[in-house]
């Protein structure tokens, strides 16, 4: 792994926290498919009053999340805050446990909702990210 990131990544890889750890598993994925990372576990915002982005691409912002729901808000947050996202990227939801009906909620809004490591890879080769 060689990349601008690679320590916080290494870092979420040896959480405690399963949360950190897909966060990083996802990260890692991206830049082995040689994706251009561009931010991982951003802050912004004095504290990250605003909010944080998880893992973002050249042309996507993605969420990681071991839930099962509840990230809607976080959505749509992502997608209409010009601090979070300025450039309107596309909003990708990377939750292998999300449940059927809070996924469609996700797809309403214009989001993508992916469950796998390969699924999210393809979609961002389609986004050309």
């Amino acid at each position: 792994m060689s990349s601008l990131f690679e320590q916080a990544i290494t870092d979420a890889l040896n959480s405690a926290n399963p949360q950190k750890v897909l966060e990083g598993q996802v990260a890692n994925a991206i830049i082995q498919a040689e994706f251009n990372l561009v931010s991982f576990n951003k802050v912004v915002g004095l504290n990250g009053e605003i909010g944080e982005i998880d893992v973002e691409t050249s042309n996507a912002i993605i969420e990681v999340t071991t839930q099962t729901a509840r990230k809607l808000r976080q959505i749509q947050k992502l997608i209409s805050n010009p601090d979070l996202n300025p450039l309107k990227k596309p909003v990708i939801l990377y939750a292998p446990n999300y449940k059927i009906t809070p996924a469609q909620d996700i797809i309403a809004t214009g989001s993508y909702v992916v469950r796998a490591e390969d699924e999210l890879l393809e979609l961002l080769f389609q986004l050309g990210a």
